[in-house]
């Protein structure tokens, strides 16, 4: 097989961000070990210069399964990304299939000096190619390429400057023979193959010294519930998974405790790549290893473990919502929960969960405001124009969801103009002025449309606001086809671009007309207020709180629903509540002795959260979680605002 030789040095765009804390799955039994003795003072690595493997500053990162090198080439060039972990999964048609881990090479991930990467090289190619480059290992996968040949796909970085280690590399040793040379070195890669019927060992080693010194341990031949139990003993974090055939784990632990201490997770058998981004997002984690194989039953599956990727304001929200949305093995199997926040003409402040694509009931009803006022404003429709509703159930009014079969002369309402059925749509969360706006531009097509303009990759329409996934043609809820999704940085988007007038300008009002729709309110809410008390009391200040208070301006749009995971109307399968509010906020400030304001959009919801019943004691913990957590959600930005007083 030849060999692919890729230095990728380049710094182009970004994409996703993510962060951890906890244990899932489960590990085996002690079968070799070798702990080393000694205390810690360092911290964790400010930066990725020996490995990425202990640093929890947050980056843009990416993980990739199934792929070509080819594949893997162009997503290194488009996320202007490094390598830092391939796995080849398989041989297929002579080609390697590899899942590998990359993170943004820039900042204190940054390679100085390059870096390369090749699949399919021999160990003497790649100890020329090593000697050529000035450069040392930092993930070393074995494989079998073909009728017992071994071969190897390599990382390296430059090893010189600041990036300079004494290391060491092997491959076709056994574990005794790691064990004779580790004293005063620390493993950083170890992986277990057969060669010739016999089992062998490839292993990358750093000197265990300096900045670089850990507490750490490896072990051999553990089941989960093995390398949980080792894991706790030790007080340790995962940094390197290896499974082997007969399902058993070599791994390699680091000390997490004191100045070492970070939160991180690992979790075994993932059925998906969407499931692993998924569960790293949601924790703001990044994967910092991870493996794949074919199950007994020959189904692919995923292990990984993941480091802290958050900052501190996004620590905290997870911190703050995990209480509450984790469960007691710190995994994400309470419903979907996420944080946003961003200062407009500024930095995104905070940052959880934000791209996961999640129904949220009537706060996307600002996509229908927004598509609304884009007409008014484009001069093809006006708000002083004749609006037509339906009345769907009499009883349930404003909260009915809305059956085209009702869409009849009898149940049809004009005592509302355009602008007074929008009001109603966003001060009362109306479902039927939400439809009529539906009926008004011909269904869900053209609001997608204005989704796409606006840069909601997130967003699609697919359900009449109100419905709640329930479709009435069948007495099914079916959220897999009538989800309405969106993320939290695509409602937050709305909000930037109508303030900045990238999305709406103010022609015909447009732009003072969506806000004035959008539930506008001058001074903080209770919740707010005790924020800002606290806070202004903590840095001597408390005589200015309730004058900062009175100042703050707010403008967005909640939604709500208790709905089913599948199921009909009279046999829900999972009862789940939904939260959520997107909008705007005004922080006053002062500059030079005058009154300012810094403007933030944000949004913030729980989805899909598992409940025993609506309004039962769950239902109303999960719901006074997620609303503790919304006014919380500004915490750290009124601090930095009162600063300025």
């Amino acid at each position: 097989m030849p060999a692919t030789i890729g230095p990728f040095a380049r710094a182009l765009q970004t994409a996703a961000v993510m962060f951890g804390l906890g244990l899932g799955g489960a590990l085996a039994t002690a079968n070799g070990t070798l702990p080393l003795a000694g205390i810690s003072t360092d911290a964790l690595d400010s930066k990725a210069l020996t490995t990425d493997l202990s640093i929890n500053v947050p980056t843009s990162w990416w993980v990739y399964t199934g792929v070509s090198v080819a594949q893997v080439t162009a997503n290194l060039n488009t996320n202007g990304a490094r390598l830092t972990d391939i796995e080849v999964q398989s041989i297929t048609n002579g080609a390697p299939v590899l899942t590998v881990r990359m993170v943004r090479n820039s900042g204190d991930y940054a390679a100085p000096g390059g870096w390369w990467w090749y699949v399919g090289v021999t160990s003497e190619q790649l100890a020329t190619l090593l000697s050529q480059n000035g450069a040392r290992l930092i993930d070393l996968e074995p494989f079998d390429a073909g009728g017992g040949a071994i071969r190897f796909a390599a990382v390296m970085v430059s090893n010189a400057g600041a990036s300079a280690r004494s290391w060491w590399w092997y491959h076709g040793v056994s574990s005794a023979q790691i064990s004779d040379v580790l004293a005063g070195r620390r493993l950083i890669d170890l992986d277990s193959y057969v060669e010739n019927g016999a089992k062998r060992y490839t292993a990358v080693m750093i000197a265990n010294s300096g900045g670089d010194f850990e507490n750490w341990e490896w072990w051999l031949n553990q089941t989960t519930s093995g390398i949980k139990s080792k894991v706790q003993a030790f007080g340790g974090r995962v940094v390197k998974l290896d499974r082997q055939s007969d399902g058993t784990y070599n791994f390699i632990q680091v000390k997490n405790s004191g100045s070492e201490a970070t939160s991180w997770w690992y979790y075994f058998g993932f059925k998906s790549m969407t499931d692993l981004q998924n569960h790293a997002n949601q924790l703001a984690a990044r994967p910092v290893d991870v493996i794949t194989y074919l199950n007994g039953s020959g189904a692919r599956r995923w292990d990984a473990s993941f480091i802290d990727n958050a900052n501190t304001s996004t620590r905290r929200m997870r911190n703050l919502l995990g209480a509450t949305f984790l469960d007691s093995s710190g995994n994400p199997t309470r419903g979907i929960f996420s944080s946003y926040l961003k200062q407009l003409g500024g930095a995104v402040k905070v940052n959880l969960n934000s791209t996961r694509r999640s129904e949220v009931a009537s706060s996307l009803k600002s996509l229908h405001l927004l598509h609304s006022m884009r007409r008014v404003a484009a001069d093809t429709d006006s708000l002083d124009s004749a609006f037509n509703y339906y009345q769907y159930d009499a009883t349930k009014g404003k909260d009915a969801c809305p059956n085209p079969a009702f869409e009849i002369e009898a149940n049809l309402r004009t005592n509302y103009d355009f602008e007074t059925g929008l009001d109603q749509m966003m001060s009362i969360s109306d479902n039927r002025t939400t439809r009529g706006v539906v009926i008004r531009y011909g269904g869900f097509a053209p609001l997608n449309a204005t989704a796409s303009i606006a840069g909601m990759i997130g967003t699609t329409l697919r359900h009449n606001i109100g419905c709640a996934y329930y479709n009435l043609s069948n007495d099914k809820y079916q959220p897999g086809s009538l989800r309405n999704d969106t993320t939290a940085e695509d409602l937050a988007r709305i909000y930037e671009g109508v303030w900045q007038s990238g999305l709406l300008t103010n022609v015909n009002s447009a732009k003072d007309e969506f806000l004035e729709s959008d539930n506008p309110s001058t001074g903080a809410s209770a919740d707010q207020q005790a924020i800002i008390d606290d806070e202004a009391n903590k840095l001597g200040k408390g005589a200015i709180a309730a004058e900062f208070g009175s100042l703050v301006q707010r403008w967005g749009k909640g939604g709500s629903y208790d709905t089913c995971l599948g199921g009909t109307s009279t046999n829900c399968v999972t009862p789940v509540i939904i939260r959520s509010g997107a909008g705007l906020i005004r922080l006053p400030i002062k500059s030079n002795g005058f009154l300012r304001y810094r403007t933030y959009s944000f949004a913030r919801f729980i989805s899909d959260s598992p409940v025993p019943s609506w309004g039962g004691a769950t239902s109303v913990s999960y719901s006074n979680a997620y609303a503790e957590a919304a006014s919380e959600l500004y915490r750290d930005e009124i601090r930095s605002a009162l600063q300025t007083w």
